[in-house]
């Protein structure tokens, strides 16, 4: 009788524990979305100013190649060539889309994280002020 009140007690842990995984597994879903979204509005922006300026003989250029979420921050030599004073874009063209950004006491930072397991993300940051780096948070294991 005794072995069956253990049983009991630890079917609400194992149900706990399995729930946990798919509120992970859900949350980096929302997190790719997110990353999704701002890719798809980069290139509905893009194509609207280009779709306004003809070009010297008056045609409308060709549509921009699309812009691609990359892996590229996961390379630690591109973090080092980080410097203050950079721009955002120069900190976009060299890591990639962030995969989210923060606003925070008047500066913007530029988020890399990517889930590792479901106990442990890999993240790092670049804090710009006026879209200048004042703060690189070389990517860390959490």
């Amino acid at each position: 009788m005794a072995w069956l009140l253990r049983i009991l007690l630890c079917l609400p842990v194992a149900a706990l524990a399995a729930d946990d995984a798919r509120v992970l597994r859900l949350e980096q879903d929302v997190r790719t979305l997110q990353r999704d979204v701002q890719n798809l509005s980069r290139q509905v922006d893009q194509l609207r100013l280009q779709s306004t300026r003809p070009g010297s003989d008056g045609r409308l250029p060709p549509p921009p190649p699309p812009v691609t979420d990359s892996s590229g921050w996961l390379d630690a030599a591109k973090w080092k060539k980080l410097r203050p004073g950079m721009s955002e874009l120069e900190v976009i063209s060299l890591l990639g889309v962030p995969t989210s950004t923060r606003e925070h006491d008047g500066a913007r930072e530029l988020l890399y994280a990517m889930e590792i397991g479901s106990a442990a993300f890999l993240g790092g940051g670049v804090v710009l002020r006026d879209r200048k780096v004042v703060e690189v948070h070389i990517p860390t294991l959490k």
